[in-house]
């Protein structure tokens, strides 16, 4: 999960760990590429589109470059307070405020059609 409030951060973790998924999260862009330089492929991203010094959209045009494998297999959902964003390598968009039970399903449903998905 990368936001750049800590609040926010806290709040979702907090939320998906009770919920018994791990999750790594980042204040900044260059804080989760050196999170995703360190772990294998997460399995699923939750981005904020407005983070502070580089958008959403720019932090994927990168992520595309340093790790192509991240974007063509791990589902990246937007997950900020805009009411559209931008046609992108994202698979989705969960838009806050949200139901803390509501955010919890959606991501189990991102998980879920991205685990179908996968060749076996």
């Amino acid at each position: 999960m990368i936001d750049d409030n800590g609040l926010f951060l806290l709040l979702y973790r907090t939320l998906l760990e009770m919920n018994n998924y791990e999750v790594f999260t980042a204040l900044t862009c260059d804080a989760a590429f050196a999170t995703l330089s360190t772990i294998d492929a997460p399995d699923l991203i939750l981005l904020d589109f407005r983070l502070e010094g580089m958008s959403g959209a720019e932090f994927l045009i990168q992520l595309e470059e340093k790790r192509p494998d991240i974007i063509q297999k791990v589902p990246i959902v937007f997950f900020t307070a805009m009411d559209e964003v931008p046609k992108s390598k994202a698979v989705g968009l969960i838009r806050r405020p949200i139901d803390n039970d509501e955010f919890v399903e959606r991501v189990r449903r991102y998980l879920e059609d991205a685990a179908e998905a996968k060749p076996r």
